[in-house]
This record gives C-alpha cells, sequence and structure tokens, in this order.
C-alpha cells in the first residue's frame, strides 16, 4: 500500500480555530478558514502581504489601534526562539464594503523552526475578546472618570517585550506629544532622572525574580526636553500570564507641585531654624550685658559704701548689692546655658546661696529644690524673695551652726510652695525691715503668688505660693 503525503497546507485550512501563519519577513503564508470568517477576508485578499499591511490601522482610531505593540510581540518570537501571549490590544479589522468594524484581540504567537533550528515561520493564534471588553466598557469608563478625578495617569508594562501601554496623560508627564513616544518603554525611561534610573530598574528586575510580590511602590523624577523636572508617584500590581510571563499595571501621578510645597516648607523650618539660633544668640548676649551693667552698678556702690562711717548707711548698701546680685545671677545663669528664655531653679538658688554664705562664719542653708524651670519673668521675683528672707535670717542669727532651710516644691495641683524655715527664730526677733517685707509682697505679686510668715517657739516659717504656669 502506497504512504501518502500528509497536506499540511489543507490541514491548516481545515482547522477551526483561527490560525495565521506568517513567515520570518511578517508576510502571511496561510491561514485557516476559521481565521477567514473571523476577520472577515478571503485568503487572496491576505496571503503574501505584509501582516500590518493587509490589516492596517484604523484612520479613525489612530492612537488605539495596536500596530506597534503586535510588531513589537512578533519580532520578540523572531529574536528569541520563544512563544508570546499578547494582553487585550484593540486591533480593528477592515469591512469588505469598506470602513472598520472595531475588534478586541488576545494574540498568542508561536514560532515553528525549520530543519537548521532557525526560526522560519510564526503561527497566530488570535482570541477574539471583543464581546468580553465591550460589556466591561461601563466599569472602564467609571475607572477612566475615577482617573480623571484623581489626576491619575494608567500604564500597562510587559518587562519580557518592553511593550509599553498607556493612557494619553502619561505622555503629557514624560512630555511627548501624542502618539510620538512609541510602543516600547525605552525612550520613557530615558526620560527617567539618571540618579533615580537604577532604583526603578531594580523594583522591575525584582518584581520578575519574585513570584510573591504583588505590590508596587516607587517615586521618580522625570527630565523633559526644556530640562525641567517633573516629580512622580507610581504605584501599581504584578500580574503573571498563563506562563509565567511578568505583566505590570499601575497609575501614575504627577506630584510635583507637592514636592515643591515640602521643598518650601522644609525652607521654611530650617529658615524659622536659624531665626531661633540668632534669637537665642541675641538674647543670650541681652542677658550678658544686662548682667555686667548691674555689676557696674554692684561696684559703684561698693565703692560709694567704703566712704561711709554709719553703720545703719552701709547694712543699707550692703542690702542694695545683695539685691542687684540676686537678679544678677538670674541673667548670668541665662547666658551660661543654651535656653535663653528659662532658668533650672535648682542650680540657681543653690548657686544664689553659696553666694550669701560665702564667709567662713556665715550659718549654712540646706537647699532642697525641684528640678522646676522658671521663665525668666518669674525666676526674677523668686530670687529677690529667697535673697531678702535668707540674708535676713543670715544677719539676725550670725554665729548660730544648725543652718537655715530652704525649699521650692511643686505640688499635685500645679502650684508652687517656696520655703524658708529657720527653727532658732523667736517670737522676740525683730521684725523684718519695712522695706524687706515691702519687697517680698511686691515679688510675690508680680508671680501672683501669696505671702505668709510664722515666727513662734518652733522657729519661723516664712512661705509663697505661686501658680505653676509658665514653668
Amino acid at each position: 500500500m502506497t504512504q501518502r503525503t500528509a497536506d499540511f497546507a489543507a490541514i491548516v485550512r481545515g482547522m477551526p480555530q483561527p490560525y495565521l501563519i506568517l513567515d520570518h519577513d511578517l508576510k502571511i503564508v496561510g491561514a485557516s478558514d476559521g481565521y477567514l470568517r473571523l476577520t472577515d477576508r478571503a485568503r487572496d485578499d491576505i496571503v503574501g502581504r505584509h501582516i500590518l499591511e493587509a490589516f492596517p490601522e484604523n484612520p479613525d482610531a489612530v492612537g488605539t489601534v495596536e500596530q506597534g505593540p503586535l510588531e513589537v510581540s512578533l519580532r520578540h518570537v523572531l529574536a528569541t526562539g520563544k512563544p508570546h501571549e499578547m494582553a487585550v490590544i484593540q486591533y480593528d479589522i477592515p469591512r469588505p464594503e469598506g470602513g472598520f468594524v472595531q475588534k478586541f484581540w488576545t494574540p498568542v504567537h508561536t514560532p515553528v523552526a525549520g530543519d537548521t533550528g532557525a526560526i522560519e515561520y510564526i503561527i497566530q493564534n488570535p482570541m477574539d475578546v471583543t464581546e468580553s471588553v465591550v460589556k466591561s466598557r461601563e466599569a472602564d469608563a467609571r475607572l477612566r472618570i475615577a482617573h480623571h478625578a484623581a489626576d491619575l495617569a494608567s500604564w500597562e508594562y510587559e518587562p519580557e517585550t518592553d511593550i509599553w501601554r498607556r493612557s494619553h496623560s502619561v505622555d503629557e508627564l514624560f512630555g511627548f506629544e501624542p502618539g510620538t513616544g512609541g510602543p516600547v518603554a525605552a525612550p520613557y525611561f530615558a526620560r527617567m532622572h539618571p540618579d533615580d534610573l537604577p532604583r526603578v530598574r531594580a523594583i522591575v528586575e525584582s518584581a520578575i525574580g519574585s513570584p510573591d510580590l504583588t505590590v508596587l511602590n516607587f517615586d521618580y523624577r522625570i527630565v523633559l526636553p526644556t530640562g525641567t523636572i517633573r516629580y512622580v508617584a507610581s504605584r501599581g500590581e504584578v500580574l503573571r500570564t498563563s506562563s509565567g510571563a511578568v505583566r505590570m499595571i499601575g497609575v501614575l501621578m504627577d506630584v510635583t507641585a507637592d514636592r515643591s510645597r515640602e521643598a518650601e516648607l522644609s525652607n521654611s523650618v530650617k529658615t524659622q531654624k536659624e531665626l531661633l539660633q540668632q534669637k537665642d544668640v541675641l538674647l543670650a548676649e541681652v542677658n550678658h550685658r544686662v548682667k555686667n551693667s548691674l555689676q557696674l552698678v554692684v561696684s559703684t556702690l561698693r565703692l560709694q559704701a567704703r566712704r561711709l562711717e554709719n553703720p545703719d548707711v552701709i547694712e543699707a548698701f550692703e542690702q542694695a548689692i545683695g539685691r542687684v546680685r540676686a537678679i544678677i545671677s538670674v541673667h548670668e545663669g541665662l547666658y551660661r546655658t543654651d535656653n535663653s528664655l528659662s532658668v533650672d531653679i535648682a542650680d540657681h538658688l543653690t548657686r544664689l546661696c553659696l553666694d550669701l554664705t560665702n564667709s567662713v562664719d556665715s550659718r549654712q542653708i540646706e537647699v532642697d529644690v525641684d528640678p522646676i524651670a522658671l521663665t525668666t519673668e518669674r525666676a526674677i521675683p523668686v530670687s529677690v524673695i529667697v535673697n531678702e528672707l535668707i540674708a535676713e535670717r543670715l544677719r539676725r542669727t550670725e554665729g548660730i551652726p544648725s543652718p537655715v532651710h530652704l525649699s521650692l516644691k511643686q505640688l499635685f495641683s500645679g502650684s508652687i510652695v517656696l520655703m524658708v524655715q529657720d527653727q532658732h527664730a523667736s517670737p522676740a526677733d525683730a521684725p523684718a525691715s519695712e522695706l524687706s517685707s515691702r519687697l517680698i509682697a511686691s515679688m510675690a505679686a508680680q508671680i501672683e503668688g501669696e505671702f505668709h510668715e510664722e515666727i513662734s517657739d518652733d522657729g519661723l516659717r516664712a512661705t509663697v505660693t505661686f501658680p505653676g504656669k509658665g514653668i
């Protein structure tokens, strides 16, 4: 029995599925009857012609009919020898009577190698998905409205072939005129800032090599042909075809205005910080000058006191000097610290008491002060009050070994209590001078405080209670 040679051309023609066969030059060499029915074409109309010539672009749908990605896919198959499954593309089909019918496809391109191993043919198997795409148009319209409302541009990228599909807004962001960007991403990558491009490519490579990675987040800068820098934020997801090929979809948003506002805010904060530093320097200088001026007053009083002979007058001068020194100590502490607006009252009162007990025979002072920072306006009156109360006790009880107790505590209520106690005071002690009493009352009033003094057989207890606000 004679063996018959298989008529493969007849087999292809009779296949019920739509198949188109192209040679290495992308010319059509055959088509199944199913393909001809699907595209409403005759075999003689397309065989021998380049595929893009046999199926020309719809002039009424420039920018939507995707000849570019189709050709990129076919040439990728020729270059790699591997099949390629395209995403949904719009490719309108010419009618025999004229005009075009809108069509959407998901083509699969499969290479066919010859005896030498070189790719000689490509089989195209286009799946017509027009009906499902049309049904989803309402959802797509809503998505486009949402993108427009949020000022978003949509994109789709296929790393394997570099096919780059996007909305017109993407071209505007990258500075391309409509229809001039081309079907691949290379021209768009070329306009990314050179400092950002390696990071973007690394994210793409990570998505390809990490099956678990599904979310994409990357920001970068675009360098427009004019030299202008545009900042964009991109968010997307990673999809995979049935063959495992990676496809990325996402949106772009122009955040140039946001970055400008952030830069302005950063500059404002920097300027404000510099101004605050200058203010601190100026305040420290002011405190230093006030301290020097008051020191001059003290020196003048001391010179004047040396010419005096009356003990009562000399004592009055010494008391005046002590009061001025109490104020000096506040300003001295302010310019010696980083904070020119508040005083560490514990450290300050300790140093003030050391100044008051500078003689060998002087009574000592026990200081128990909470770590509180008082503003300058409150620290000065407190210093004057402490100076008056302590100096009075030291003058009246010279030679007594037991110390005078000074405390300053903040209560749970928020109030602050300043207290001076001397167990050796008695009701027989002469009252404080009228000037001293008036000074204490005046200083207490400045800090909205109340002054109480009790002298009994148990000694003296003088308190000033004032609100803790302003600390």
